[in-house]
């Protein structure tokens, strides 16, 4: 099986995932499941991940800019919710940004919603 690496997270298609961490959070959960983000050389790479194993990624979409990720996330999964939805999208333009700017991409950033690279962007 291959491992993948989602910001230090090691996940194992088919496997129980050596590294796990806890995604239930306070917001409601998505009955489609959660999702794991990464930039992988020029792609955007989507895991979709189910709540009973914990990191196992059960489907993957990948591309080279947002809108090509997440228009496919949401025709294969029309039950996503809207929640859901504009998260993705969020968190798909802020990996495309670091992409483009040679910045580590580290999912859900800053817990305050704003973009970390963008402080960064600024102080150069």
């Amino acid at each position: 099986m291959k491992q993948l690496h989602f910001n230090k997270r090691v996940v194992t298609a088919g496997k129980k995932a050596k590294i796990c961490r806890n995604a239930v959070g306070s917001e409601r959960l998505d009955p489609v499941g959660y999702f794991l983000i990464r930039v992988h050389g020029r792609k955007i790479e989507v895991g979709l991940c189910g709540y009973k194993k914990i990191n196992i990624i059960t489907r993957m979409w990948t591309g080279s800019k947002p809108q090509d990720v997440y228009t496919q996330v949401i025709r294969d999964l029309p039950k996503i919710s809207k929640e859901h939805t504009a998260y993705l999208g969020k968190e798909l333009a802020r990996a495309w940004m670091c992409m483009q700017t040679g910045v580590d991409y580290v999912q859900d950033g800053k817990m305050d919603g704003t973009f970390p690279e963008a402080d960064w962007l600024r102080k150069r």
